[in-house]
């Protein structure tokens, strides 16, 4: 699987679905939002975006870290 070539493997629990790209059709990838940040603002929860993050093969930064 792509993440775990990335280093980070998915619980069982977590369900994949790949979906192809084209020139008319693109996907986002909305990383999970991490435990403990309910109280964050948007900008502090940007902050926590990463670039793995966003293409999938990896989580969101946690507050602590």
């Amino acid at each position: 699987m792509l993440s775990e070539d990335f280093g980070y493997h998915l619980p069982d629990s977590v369900e994949v679905r790949v979906w192809d790209s084209s020139p008319e059709m693109r996907y986002w990838v909305l990383p999970r939002r991490p435990e403990g940040t309910s109280a964050l603002s948007e900008d502090e929860l940007a902050g926590l975006v990463t670039r793995d993050s966003m293409i999938g093969v990896g989580p969101a930064a946690s507050p602590a870290s």
